[in-house]
């Protein structure tokens, strides 16, 4: 019984002192916590972007942890291609030594070596074709200039001749480009302004982000700067075509965006027809509190919505995390970017984009209303005339006339110097006009004309004689030379004996000649293409005398213009069909004869027609024929006119020459891809402001 009665007393301890057990283990566990992550709807970021936000004191605490914990993995980058000198050629170049230099008309071999041996100081390795080139630089620099500017003039210089300068292994190559290469492209890598090569050929530049970058920089960038861009969201990069510098502005647009803050928000560009941008921006500000947005200032970057107004370009961009409130505030913006309402008569100012204020002043003056409401502003040369002019006003008005349903409220200046239109005009007469204007603002296509001018003479020549030479002891009777017979060719008979020689000769010919003409042009759509290439031949123009003096003459001498002058004023309608109006005149110089007035006589032929072809088609006109004939009789006199055995006295020449102009024309049609590029754009942001606002 008593070893029953103990068995419940033994227990009871060895629980309490597990349970005593459990309990301190878990305190001794406390300072370790639960790591919960974070929720998807903050977003991921970047190890980068993390370390970049981590507060310094907090950074300093964990000093204590092992090293192998983290590491920094750098990012993959692209490496540079070998051949371009651009950043490894060009960093052999100081900065700060600066050199004079004057050369005038020094050969290529010559130059080079001064230049570069003894100037620069680097090791360089010219071509054959650089030692066999005959040509000769001039470079006369009237201040110093840096080691590396010199390189770049240079390497410009021999850019313009064809050459070629690759850098590898610290040793500078030049040689000649090979004719299959393509010499119209250039490419570069980087995302700094000199990164961008050195030249006025297209760019392909690719212009590689440091943090993510959104789908609209790409839209943003095509309104900023005139480039195309291709964004690679995999590579994280864009790649920007254009001009030297448009791809710098690209580059500094770039720089701004290229930051963390930015690396998840969204951008757009608003460019305002009517409301100064501060005035819109406040109202965007006002209209979207009220919709439980939160919109900061420039420098404001935790806001729901950043504005930055953008002045110089009458613009405001737009930074926002989320699409929907892009939209929203580009729908604010349309609404609020409106004339004041009201019959007061206002001045508007609109800038073209595309087209010239002056053909839009053109189009635009048969619907202004009244007789003198039209006018154009002052030009250069305009102004260079104010010190002879009574009037200097500001404008000269051209006249046109009322049509029905005229605009009579509206004045109408165009601004040449600034390439703008002012319109003195109510509020809804200028919104009324605005679609029709901004229709009108398109960009002019070019043409390219190739012209080939061909003059085909046909000439049908007949040459008949007999020369011939006899001795009779110490006389001798001979024709040979004088009926010409050496320049006869056709079928020659000589007949040769003791007593001398006779010869015969017959020649009949008929020669093709073609004498081409190809000149090319490339004109914009509606303008004159003029052609002339000729010689002025001075002619008499009129001749005075003196009635007092009657032995005194005056005679004035005027220049005529001979040769080849051809004008064509294409125009493309909707189709792509081109219209063309050809005026061709050719004219040339021919013998006079007897005249008493000692001038030329001028042949001329004149075509006019207006003829339509398809881009790449080529149109022929032909026809003027001129037609002349020539006898010519060589003979010896008294013997000649012997009957019948007069033929042996004499050589005979007969021309006929018939000529006639030829003219093939092809245009073709200059297609560009901004176009499409820009109405995609516009595209896009059209159904990007149908989206709801939640």
């Amino acid at each position: 019984m008593n070893v029953l009665r103990n068995k419940p007393l033994t227990f009871k301890p060895l629980l309490l002192s597990c349970i005593i057990a459990l309990t301190l283990s878990g305190c001794a566990n406390t300072k370790q916590q639960i790591h919960v992550k974070k929720s998807f709807l903050h977003g991921e970021r970047s190890s980068t972007e993390l370390s970049d936000s981590t507060e310094p004191d907090r950074v300093e605490n964990n000093n204590s942890i092992s090293s192998n914990k983290s590491e920094q993995i750098k990012p993959f980058q692209f490496k540079k291609n070998v051949d371009s000198y651009q950043a490894s050629g060009m960093a052999q170049f100081s900065d700060d030594q600066k050199v004079k230099l004057a050369a005038d008309e020094l050969p290529l071999n010559e130059f080079l070596h001064y230049v570069l041996g003894e100037l620069l100081s680097v090791s360089y390795i010219l071509g054959d074709d650089i030692k066999a080139d005959d040509a000769s630089l001039t470079l006369n620099l009237q201040e110093s200039v840096t080691h590396k500017k010199l390189f770049s003039l240079v390497e410009e210089m021999l850019t313009e001749r064809g050459y070629v300068v690759r850098y590898s292994d610290n040793i500078f190559y030049i040689n000649k480009e090979q004719s299959g290469a393509r010499k119209n492209v250039v490419w570069g890598y980087g995302n700094q302004v000199e990164d961008i090569p050195n030249t006025t050929q297209d760019i392909w530049q690719l212009a590689p982000f440091r943090y993510d970058f959104k789908g609209t920089l790409q839209m943003t960038l095509g309104q900023l700067a005139k480039v195309q861009v291709f964004p690679d969201s995999q590579q994280n990069l864009l790649l920007l075509k254009g001009k030297r510098g448009e791809i710098a502005k690209a580059l500094s647009f770039m720089a701004l965006v290229d930051k963390p803050v930015f690396s998840s928000r969204e951008i757009a560009i608003y460019r305002s027809d009517f409301v100064d941008t501060k005035a819109l921006v406040a109202g965007i500000e006002k209209l979207l509190l009220q919709e439980g947005v939160r919109v900061g200032k420039d420098t404001d970057i935790n806001q729901a919505l950043s504005i930055v107004s953008l002045d110089s370009i009458g613009a405001i961009a737009l930074f926002a995390n989320e699409p929907e409130v892009i939209a929203r505030a580009t729908m604010w913006a349309k609404q609020l970017d409106k004339p004041a309402q009201g019959d007061e008569l206002q001045y508007f100012l609109y800038a073209p984009r595309f087209s010239r204020a002056s053909d839009l002043g053109e189009s635009l003056a048969g619907l202004i209303g009244g007789s003198t409401n039209v006018g154009s502003s002052t030009s250069a040369a305009k102004e260079s005339n104010k010190a002879t002019t009574t009037n200097s006003t500001a404008q000269t008005n051209i006249k046109v006339g009322s049509a029905g349903g005229a605009l009579e409220n509206m004045s109408l200046v165009v601004d040449e110097r600034a390439n703008s239109l002012i319109f003195y005009s109510t509020a809804d007469e200028y919104r009324k006009l605005l679609p029709l204007i901004k229709r009108l603002d398109v960009l002019p296509k070019q043409i390219m004309l190739e012209v080939i001018i061909a003059e085909v003479t046909l000439t049908d020549e007949f040459k008949a004689g007999v020369e011939f030479a006899l001795t009779d002891g110490n006389y001798t009777t001979s024709t040979n030379g004088a009926l010409g017979r050496d320049k006869l060719g056709g079928l020659g008979y000589t007949l040769t004996g003791a007593l001398g020689e006779i010869k015969a000769n017959l020649f009949e010919g008929n020669s093709l000649v073609n004498v081409l003409s190809r000149p090319s042009v490339v004109v914009r759509d509606g303008v004159s293409a003029n052609i002339s290439v000729g010689t002025d031949i001075p002619i008499i123009g009129e001749t005075t005398e003196d009635p007092v003096n009657g032995d005194r003459q005056t005679t004035k001498v005027e220049y005529r213009k001979t040769g080849v002058q051809l004008e064509v004023i294409p125009t493309i309608n909707a189709q792509g069909v081109v219209i063309m109006e050809i005026k061709q005149k050719i004219s040339n110089q021919v013998e006079a004869g007897s005249t008493v007035v000692s001038s030329p006589s001028i042949f001329e032929r004149t075509l006019n027609t207006e003829v339509i072809a398809e881009s790449g088609e080529t149109i022929i006109l032909g026809g003027l024929i001129s037609e002349s004939k020539t006898n010519s009789d060589s003979r010896v006199p008294f013997f000649a006119d012997i009957p019948i055995l007069g033929k042996l006295f004499e050589a005979q020449k007969q021309d006929d020459t018939k000529t006639e102009l030829v003219m093939l024309v092809t245009p073709k049609i200059i297609e560009s891809n901004e176009q499409w590029l820009h109405i995609k754009a516009e595209l896009s942001q059209g159904l990007d402001n149908l989206k709801p606002f939640n």
